[in-house]
């Protein structure tokens, strides 16, 4: 073979290593593009799902703040309606329940102490600004500004005297089976008004309108 055959097959050869070289680095990085891809796939599912768990936790506290708004809307309905047992059964079995100072062993000795003093009297209580926290998959805690106005009848057989009063409710609240109840009261009154007593008008029955 004279020199210019071997110069020849000197750079076919050459060609032919540099050809492998970039078959090789574009191989190379096109498992690097698969790696990274497969990662960048993985991270996302990842960052879904904790989305999607953060968002259902979320739900999930909302949804139980609004039940314990209900379960407390009920509450005020239930001593104002005067349906006792159903106030009283609102309330865990073990309830610590502290009103003005004075302590109850059940729910069912404050339920019809309520009904012993105020008797037929109309009332109307009222809740506001509630202050929820979750604080576990069963527990929570709140706060709530409260006023009431109890209109006692007059008469020799009135036990209280009517109120205006305003204060604050600090609760506790536990879910037994899936419902959420009352667990502890603690209400303070900040200021109470006398009302003078008095005596609903008596109705006729109903009349038309026109």
């Amino acid at each position: 073979m004279n020199s210019q055959e071997t110069r020849k097959t000197s750079k076919l050869r050459s060609r032919v290593a540099g050809t492998a070289v970039a078959a090789a680095l574009l191989a190379g990085a096109g498992a690097g593009t698969a790696v990274l891809t497969a990662q960048s796939a993985s991270a996302h599912d990842q960052s879904s799902s904790a989305s999607s768990g953060h968002l259902a936790d979320r739900i999930d506290r909302l949804e139980n703040a609004e039940e314990i708004r209900q379960l407390k809307a009920r509450y005020f309905r239930f001593v104002d309606e005067k349906k006792w047992d159903d106030l009283a059964a609102l309330f865990t079995p073990d309830a610590k329940i502290l009103t003005d100072g004075v302590p109850f062993k059940t729910s069912k000795e404050f339920a019809y102490t309520i009904r012993d003093l105020t008797g037929p009297a109309p009332s109307a209580h009222s809740g506001a600004m509630p202050e929820i926290t979750i604080t576990g998959p069963d527990t929570a805690t709140g706060i709530w500004s409260m006023e009431d106005i109890l209109n006692v009848p007059a008469g020799p057989n009135a036990i209280v005297e009517g109120h205006n009063g305003y204060g604050q409710y600090h609760e506790t609240y536990k879910k037994v089976r899936g419902r959420w109840l009352i667990d502890s009261i603690l209400l303070t009154r900040f200021w109470v008004e006398p009302l003078p007593s008095w005596t609903p008008p008596k109705t006729t029955g109903a009349t038309n309108s026109r």
